[in-house]
């Protein structure tokens, strides 16, 4: 069984908007927004690694095909290069 597909930052506000009065909502949308946090930690470091061989090598390249589908991680703003 796999995952539903991630949700984007627009969609977990209309869900805030939805049920503004739900402390158990609130409570879900932290958790959400602590690992959305962990993911653009992750994006971070897997983008200061560059390449690396053998079985951490593979293990990085499977976690930068997950981030890339991460909503979060295409929504956060970047510096371009040169900045």
């Amino acid at each position: 069984m796999g995952f539903k597909p991630p949700l984007t930052r627009e969609q977990l506000v209309e869900i805030q908007d939805r049920n503004p009065g739900s402390a158990d909502v609130r409570a879900l949308l932290w958790e959400v927004k602590r690992m959305r946090a962990l993911v653009l930690y992750a994006d971070q470091l897997q983008r200061m690694l560059g390449t690396l061989p053998g079985p951490q090598g593979a293990i990085l390249d499977t976690l930068r095909e997950k981030l890339k589908g991460e909503p979060c991680v295409s929504e956060f703003p970047r510096l371009p290069p040169e900045a």
